[in-house]
């Protein structure tokens, strides 16, 4: 059986990766649609904040790593959870990728 910290590890970074696929086509879809409002001569009227990654977060960013390794440890513990985990996490890439 492999080691349960390696698996969260292996886990924590998937689902880092998932977050940073998903935050890419967030940006790359307000990038078309300011692009488009430009064309249009829309005028653009949000404007967005700038999103701070876990490296400008400071506290917060390290409050939630804390508890995505806690959650993620907890699951390695529990076959069945880690089971359905996996699942819904491998769906999710599957998911973000094709979009």
């Amino acid at each position: 059986m492999p080691d349960p910290s390696w698996q969260a590890m292996q886990q924590a970074q998937q689902a880092q990766q998932i977050h940073q696929n998903h935050v890419r086509h967030h940006r790359a879809a307000h990038d078309v649609a300011r692009a488009h409002a430009r064309h249009t001569g829309a005028p653009h009227t949000h404007r967005p904040v700038p999103h701070t990654g876990a490296r400008g977060g400071g506290l917060r960013g390290l409050l939630v790593l804390i508890i995505i390794v806690g959650v993620v440890v907890y699951v390695a513990h529990d076959p069945e959870l880690h089971t359905a985990v996996g699942n819904f996490a491998r769906n999710l890439l599957a998911h973000v990728q094709s979009n």
